[in-house]
C-alpha cells in the first residue's frame, strides 16, 4: 500500500511540472503545447489482419499501462523488480510507445545507487473504466479514443489516447489530458 501512495503522489507531482502531452493542434488558448507522439508507418503493418480497436480492448490496454506503472517496493521506494529505467522501459513497450514509455518512466522514477527508485506521487488521470468512451478511426491501424470524467484530485477532465496497432497488438502512442 505504501508503494502504491507513493507512485500516486508521484504522478500527481509529474502532472504539476511536466506539461499535457497534446495532440498535434493547438489549445483554445491558442499556445501549442510539446508533442510527444510516435506514429507508426503503414509498413509495419501490412500483411496483418488489423483488427478494429474496440471500447473494451482500448479500456483493457489503458488498464493494464496504469497496472504496469504500479511497481512493488522497498521501504525506501526502491523498485524490486527492476533495476535501471531501460529495463522498466523496456517492460512498458508492451503497452506504450518508446516516447510515451520514456516520458513515464523519466517523470516517475529515478536512477540512483544501481537501482530504481519511484517519486512518489499520485496517478495521473487516466481512462475510467465504468465511462463510456468515444472513439474514432483515423486510419486502419490508427485510432484516437475520448472520454470526459470528473474526479475530485483532479476536477473536470478529458483525456484522449491514441492507439496504434503494432506486432500484432494495440498499444497507446499518444496522451493528453485537457
Amino acid at each position: 500500500m505504501k508503494a502504491f501512495l507513493a507512485l500516486c503522489f508521484a504522478v500527481m507531482l509529474s502532472f504539476l511540472f511536466i506539461p499535457n502531452i497534446p495532440e498535434n493542434v493547438q489549445e483554445k488558448s491558442g499556445a501549442p503545447d510539446q508533442v510527444i507522439n510516435q506514429p507508426v508507418t503503414a509498413e509495419e503493418s501490412k500483411d496483418q489482419q488489423v483488427p478494429a480497436l474496440t471500447e473494451d480492448t482500448a479500456k483493457k490496454q489503458a488498464n493494464l499501462f496504469m497496472e504496469a506503472l504500479k511497481q512493488e517496493t522497498d521501504e525506501n521506494y526502491r523498485v524490486l523488480n527492476y533495476s535501471t529505467k531501460e529495463e522498466y522501459m523496456t517492460y512498458l513497450r508492451n503497452f506504450v510507445s518508446e516516447d510515451l514509455a520514456a516520458y513515464y518512466t523519466d517523470g516517475l522514477f529515478e536512477e540512483r545507487e544501481s537501482s530504481l527508485y519511484i517519486i512518489p506521487t499520485e496517478l495521473p488521470p487516466w481512462l475510467e473504466e465504468n465511462e463510456p468512451v468515444n472513439i474514432k478511426q483515423l486510419s486502419g491501424t490508427s485510432y484516437r479514443v475520448y472520454q470526459k470524467n470528473t474526479s475530485d484530485l483532479y476536477g473536470t477532465y478529458e483525456i484522449t489516447l491514441g492507439y496504434e496497432y503494432v506486432g500484432g497488438k494495440w498499444i497507446i502512442t499518444f496522451a493528453s489530458v485537457d
